[in-house]
């Protein structure tokens, strides 16, 4: 810890190239460690499994098929946890009115940004690195060429992180490694003299000797407050972590005293974070607290068992082989060892000999098959590498089960083993999305006009600068549910939300995917009211029928219409009038006289 004292702004050139190489050191066995797992779940991932390349070398008449369930694997989940985009709120930093509509422009920029810097196919490629690598890496920072804040993939192999007890987040030093042409070279440190730097072979990430051409290799290093790059073991260039306002803008405001008000000055920074931090989010899992990665991947894991069923398939293929092509016996006076040895297993073949057929000098072993527990043992450990993974064949779009519930149950049971793998995307997004809001605060000196489009396909400009982004907001990541559901469980929600009355018609037939929902909402509406108008008219037709014939049987009075005891009588007009207002007309209640 001592070491980072020599590793600030103000060090001499000397000692933080002193310091440089020491964390090299120390972070490159640790780096050397992860990387020989690396190596091994590419190539897996890849198909070179169970030595498959070595079969093929000894050219022997051995099966090599390799059932690639790792990709399989890695293939479902990968789409699996990053279908549905992240949403983000932003909370104002105080109750006025202003504060809130400022709060709702950052967030609807940030949920643009989000889109057009690709975030979701992003996150593809750091969910492979996570389940091949251990971890994964992203890295905000401000694209000078665009102008605008950008993310980064990079490549964990490419990582030098120290070995310790702690968040990657919290470590006190981060190294990228990078590799530069000459023409970049030129480009980004013009003021260094080039010619004094030494190329060297690109860095080993296990690919093939055709990739390893020569080039700068430069360690971009990173600590909260300050960030370099070296070279061949010298310093290129240093400058203080130019994604925090380390000076502010001083700034006048008016101050009440007792005597009046008067202007004073202060100092006013452009940071939503407390105190600087570096670029780098990291996405990890399967941590038991010795080291800052995971300290396995989900390939590694499932690597053993993918060698288990590679075996029993080429057992199977060997054995169907040799009982398609079985051995020979045959008397050694029917042909000479000559004949014998030309016998192939072509189609058709006919072979001629003294006494083959007739006297049974020949005949063909087809071989002994493979016992019924070989087939057992594959299924089983088939069924192994799919509870490892999570991923059974209803999650793979195989469903085998006997009803459509169980399917359903099955891929549930799926996506709660890999919701943890989501769990860790949502952690590492929410991070980013500071980072890009941090980017916006500081380098949106200028009002930067979004084009957003709405739901009901109206554009709105909103426009924001650095001012508009206040101090003590609160940024929310949401990614909805934390696994999405699949189609069936979505329309079967809907249709029962809507026999509750909880869902609108335009809404329900969005679910069920009908292609233009606006429109047979529309549809449903007008079918609806001319089958309300049918049936309205049928129900006055009844009531009137059943009014005229009770009046014709019923007793009939002496008198007023009230009757001689003062009571009102009930007419048929009364029952017509009350019903058409029980389908929607109006009528008075009793005891009012009728309408006539």
């Amino acid at each position: 810890m001592e070491e980072q004292l020599d590793f600030e702004i103000k060090t001499s050139k000397d000692d933080l190239l002193k310091t440089f190489e020491e964390w090299l050191k120390d972070s490159q066995t640790y780096h050397d460690h992860l990387l020989q797992f690396q190596k091994i779940s590419e190539e897996y991932y890849k198909g070179n499994q169970t030595e498959r390349d070595a079969i093929r070398a000894r050219e022997t008449a051995n099966s090599d098929t390799v059932e690639n369930r790792i990709f399989e694997a890695v293939e479902t989940i990968v789409p699996i946890v990053t279908q549905k985009a992240h949403q983000f709120i932003v909370l104002p930093g105080s109750e006025n009115e202003k504060s809130v509509e400022r709060a709702n422009n950052t967030q609807k920029v940030l949920s643009r940004k989000y889109e057009t810097i690709e975030m979701q196919k992003k996150l593809e490629t750091v969910t492979r690195h996570l389940l091949l690598y251990r971890f994964g890496c992203m890295k905000w920072e401000w694209g000078y060429k665009q102008d605008d804040v950008d993310v980064k993939v990079v490549d964990p192999r490419l990582i030098l992180v120290p070995r310790m007890r702690l968040d990657p987040h919290d470590l006190p030093y981060k190294i990228e490694i990078q590799e530069y042409s000459k023409k970049e070279m030129e480009e980004y440190w013009p003021d260094f003299d080039i010619d004094k730097l030494s190329t060297e072979e690109r860095v080993d990430l296990g690919g093939t000797a055709t990739n390893r051409r020569k080039c700068y290799r430069v360690y971009e290093v990173w600590t909260p407050e300050m960030v370099a790059w070296f070279c061949s073991k010298k310093l290129l260039e240093k400058k203080s972590n130019p994604y925090y306002d380390f000076k502010g803008e001083e700034q006048s405001y008016i101050q009440k005293t007792k005597k009046g008000a008067k202007i004073s000055k202060k100092l006013v920074f452009s940071n939503i974070f407390d105190r600087p931090t570096d670029p780098y989010v990291f996405f990890t899992t399967y941590n038991i607290g010795d080291e800052p990665f995971g300290s396995t991947s989900l390939v590694e894991v499932g690597i053993s068992i993918q060698d288990a069923i590679n075996v029993q398939k080429r057992k199977i293929i060997d054995n169907l082989r040799r009982m398609g092509n079985g051995q020979v016996y045959m008397d050694s006076d029917a042909m000479s060892k000559e004949e014998s040895d030309n016998i192939t297993d072509e189609v058709g073949l006919i072979i001629r000999g003294e006494g083959l057929a007739s006297q049974g000098k020949m005949k063909r072993d087809p071989g002994v098959p493979l016992p019924n527990a070989h087939f057992s043992n594959l299924t089983h450990s088939e069924a192994v590498f799919d509870n490892v993974m999570g991923v059974h064949s209803a999650t793979r779009g195989n469903a085998q089960a006997k009803t459509l519930g169980q399917d359903i149950m099955s891929r549930q049971q799926d996506f709660t083993r890999v919701d943890l793998i989501t769990r860790v995307l949502n952690r590492g997004v929410a991070r980013v999305a500071v980072g890009l809001v941090q980017l916006m605060k500081m380098y949106y000196t200028e009002t930067q006009v979004v084009k957003i489009l709405g739901e009901e396909g109206a554009v709105e400009f909103v426009n924001l600068n650095k001012d508009d982004i206040e101090d003590y907001i609160e940024i929310i990541v949401k990614s909805g549910d934390n696994l999405p559901l699949d189609k069936i469980s979505l329309r079967t929600e809907a249709v029962q939300l809507w026999q509750l009355g909880a869902l609108d018609p335009v809404t329900l037939f969005e679910r069920l995917e009908f292609p233009n929902p606006a429109k047979a909402a529309e549809r449903l509406m007008a079918w609806k009211q001319g089958q309300l108008t049918q049936e309205t008219q049928a129900k006055i037709a009844e009531i009137a029928a059943s009014a005229k014939f009770g009046a014709e049987f019923a007793p009939k009075e002496v008198g007023t219409p009230t009757g001689e005891s003062g009571k009102k009588v009930e007419t048929p007009m009364n029952v017509l009038q009350r019903s058409t207002a029980n389908l929607g007309g109006s009528a008075p209640s009793l005891p009012q006289a009728p309408k006539l």
